[in-house]
């Protein structure tokens, strides 16, 4: 229906309207791309372009609070490798569990809690 009706309004009305419809809002340019891209170039296959940021090519250790989904028949295990998916990214990485006591003291867990929350350190 907005197709019928816009098709006659310059692309700046348009755009006002209907906000930017996909193909319209990037333009990236390439100055060394291969000619078999040019050649085989499909455009209902989309192409995702990503880098890494300055700060995201560094190796650190993260923390982080979880508690073991219900419905997941089995107990985590630590140093067992888990695949996390974190917004595009997955990484495989080998957790500690641990626990907070009371007087702020990390103490390893070898399993995770049945339902509690727990801390872990991946790197």
């Amino acid at each position: 229906m907005n197709r019928q009706e816009f098709e006659d309004v310059d692309d700046v009305v348009r755009v006002q309207y209907e906000g930017f419809r996909p193909g319209m809002y990037i333009r990236v340019e390439i100055p060394a791309l291969p000619c078999e891209f040019v050649t085989n170039f499909d455009p209902h296959y989309p192409i995702i372009l990503g880098g890494l940021g300055p700060s995201e090519g560094n190796v650190g250790y993260l923390q982080m609070r979880l508690k073991k989904h219900r419905w997941h028949n089995r107990i985590l295990k630590t140093r067992d490798p888990l695949i996390l998916s974190l917004g595009w990214r997955r990484f495989q990485t080998i957790p500690l569990y641990y626990i907070e006591d009371h007087n702020g003291r990390h103490r390893l867990l070898k399993y995770t809690p049945e339902h509690m929350h727990c801390g872990a350190t991946i790197w």
